[in-house]
């Protein structure tokens, strides 16, 4: 945008916008733990015996101690409506995720399908999002990007206007539009005999810019 007339006239505004690719060298596997019993105690004592099962198999597949962490215990109480007697506990739902971060290839569909296969109800696989570790050389990618589209989008802008770009005054780096990593997987049928290999896809990663010039 052109600075309005009443606030310097001597400057031009412009935003750029840069996306750069990075692949991801690591994903989080986030695995749901659930379990629904009569009392507290016992859905409490079925979602441990879960989340132990899944780790002891975790370990087992040579899957470091510290990748693995867990969160987000919640106790639920569970009810339904009985006629004359209103809202009435039938029972206790316990449920807990484990986060798991695991890099690309060396056994990871393995590892991936073991753990939907420990044999227990209770445990789901929410999902799988790709990681960059470390984004700093797609972010600067993406800088260039959007400096090089801010400066063509300036220099028309002042060769318009009869004039020509002279020094920066201002810049302001913000966060550009959705990043999100594209899909990476699919695991068709997750068990012993068959799973698709996990491909890393690409992210993006995406900064905006936006520079002040002094008008000469």
């Amino acid at each position: 945008m052109i600075d309005p007339p009443n606030e310097n006239t001597n400057t031009v505004t412009v935003t750029g916008q840069g996306t750069a690719h990075a692949v991801p060298d690591y994903f989080n596997i986030n695995i749901g733990i659930e379990a629904s019993r009569a009392t507290v105690r016992e859905a409490y004592a079925s979602a441990s015996a879960a989340v132990n099962a899944v780790s002891t198999k975790l370990l087992s597949m040579d899957v470091a101690r510290e990748v693995i962490s867990s969160s987000s215990l919640d106790v639920r109480v569970d009810t339904r409506w009985q006629d004359g007697a209103g809202s009435v506990v039938t029972g206790y739902t316990v449920s807990s995720t484990l986060t798991v971060a695991l890099r690309y290839g060396q056994g990871a569909e393995d590892v991936v399908a073991a753990v939907v296969d420990t044999g227990s109800d209770s445990v789901r696989l929410n999902g799988m999002s790709p990681v960059v570790s470390d984004p700093s050389a797609a972010q600067d990618a993406a800088r260039a990007v959007a400096w090089s589209e801010a400066r063509r989008a300036g220099e028309l802008y002042a060769e318009l206007a009869g004039r020509s770009l002279g020094a920066v005054a201002r810049v302001v780096e913000s966060a550009g539009h959705d990043g999100t990593p594209r899909p990476m997987m699919a695991l068709a049928a997750m068990g012993r005999d068959s799973a698709m290999a996990i491909e890393p896809g690409h992210s993006d990663v995406s900064l905006a810019v936006t520079v002040t010039w002094l008008l000469e």
